[in-house]
């Protein structure tokens, strides 16, 4: 018991950023999939932070690292700036102002707890800690989809959140612990000689998430993964690395082995039932095509006009079309408060969270958040290019999914994305 516990004590740190980052699916899993508490918010975000909870024990908070003080600076000034206006109470009438309260409580607590937590805990058990969690996540998620009997092929998979199992829930939780997961797997085989997993285990995984990311079919997931995949090969690989690679991966005969009996299965089971790979090529197609549709609108045709193509897209387009009108009404009658200092807290859900700092708070505060949002981004690529360890190179990678996400989908201050943007201005000094 005391070595357990000594062992905690050592790596609670790496486990609480751990659980955070990656955490989430198998937790909504436990709530939603095996009913522990069905679609109960308390629960799940007492087991997301317990961890973070249990970091502050036995710590010396009269000490800490020094972070990014630049990046560190903005996104407090800009924490405090949301939380004051959130607090103008005729500003918030259209949210939840329980649920509002509940979210900054979160983000404080991610804040002073990230605070305190040393950089070299984002050591190797780290990594092991995100690959652990995220493998959780991706097998209850296939279990949970597969053992559904009203899941059918081609559906976007996720945790139901209702009693009846019906499709519902939210895909793009598991899709991003997918995306975590691809990320430390591939950092796992580039530092193989300090994360201890050999070469299968971390290539199996990567194979896990992969099937995680095309069974819940969201783009924002593709597009991170793409960028990461991208970045990394173009980073760490030239042409003889690159062959290198290819001939001691697949000139090893369990790797010949595993691969002749992989493709020969896949082969049969298309073969079988083309139903499992057909609506999955369908929706890719269908997504490329609809989004390219959504841009290639008239000029004359009023913005508000809906256009062939996804509806997603359509309305992100019709939004942020709404936005700029709110901003252009507010110049021409005379409202020039409402121009520089936004319409109110999340007074329009924009779904692009670049495009809701225009509307909620107006040209200065925009322009303030672009300026941080490209710092934080600049020190991502600073740390890419040339990284100071393995767990603040996994944190500037999973960026990347905050980065795409910024210009496509969610709300500004969630406690997710600007836990994220802590961690990057935390642990990443460039």
């Amino acid at each position: 018991m005391k070595y357990i516990l000594n062992k905690f004590l050592a790596n609670r740190d790496a486990l609480a950023v751990a659980t955070f980052v990656a955490g989430l699916p198998f937790i909504y899993f436990l709530r939603d999939g095996i009913k522990l508490a069905p679609a109960n918010t308390f629960f799940a975000i007492f087991l997301l932070f317990l961890p973070y909870a249990l970091s502050l024990i036995f710590k010396d908070l009269k000490t800490f690292d020094a972070p990014n003080k630049v990046g560190f600076t903005l996104l407090s000034l800009f924490i405090i700036i949301g939380f004051s206006y959130y607090l103008l109470r005729d500003r918030y009438s259209a949210v939840n102002a329980v649920r509002e309260f509940l979210n900054f409580v979160l983000i404080f607590l991610i804040y002073i707890g990230t605070i305190f937590i040393k950089r070299e805990s984002l050591n190797k058990n780290f990594i092991y800690f995100v690959i652990f969690l995220s493998v959780l996540g991706a097998i209850s998620l296939i279990y949970f989809t597969f053992t559904n009997p009203l899941y059918q092929f081609g559906q976007r998979a996720s945790i139901a959140l209702d009693e009846d199992g019906a499709t519902g829930g939210n895909p793009h939780i598991n899709s991003r612990g997918a995306f975590y997961g691809l990320i430390a797997s591939v950092l796992a085989l580039k530092y193989n000689k300090q994360v201890k997993l050999g070469f299968i285990i971390p290539l199996l995984t990567i194979l896990l998430f992969i099937v995680v990311l095309f069974l819940t079919q969201t783009m924002l997931a593709f597009l991170a993964a793409f960028i990461f995949l991208s970045l990394f090969l173009f980073f760490n690989f030239n042409i003889r690395k690159i062959g290198s690679t290819i001939k001691f991966l697949f000139f090893k005969w369990y790797v010949l082995l595993a691969l002749a009996l992989g493709i020969t299965k896949g082969v049969s089971s298309l073969d079988k039932d083309t139903d499992f790979i057909t609506p999955i090529s369908n929706y890719m197609g269908y997504r490329l095509k609809s989004i390219m549709e959504s841009f290639d609108s008239s000029d004359g045709k009023k913005k508000s006009k809906k256009v062939a193509g996804d509806d997603s897209a359509n309305t992100r387009i019709m939004l942020i079309s709404t936005v700029f009108e709110r901003f252009a009404e507010n110049i021409e009658e005379g409202k020039v408060r409402y121009a520089v200092f936004g319409n109110g807290y999340q007074s329009l859900y924009v779904d692009v969270p670049q495009m809701e700092v225009l509307d909620s708070y107006g040209i200065i505060i925009f322009i303030f958040y672009s300026v941080m949002f490209f710092h934080l981004a600049k020190i991502a690529w600073k740390e890419i290019k040339n990284p100071d360890s393995m767990g603040t190179e996994f944190i500037a990678y999973a960026f990347i999914y905050y980065f795409v996400a910024n210009f496509t989908a969610g709300v500004v201050v969630d406690y997710t994305r600007l836990g994220m943007y802590i961690l990057l201005v935390r642990f990443v000094r460039k």
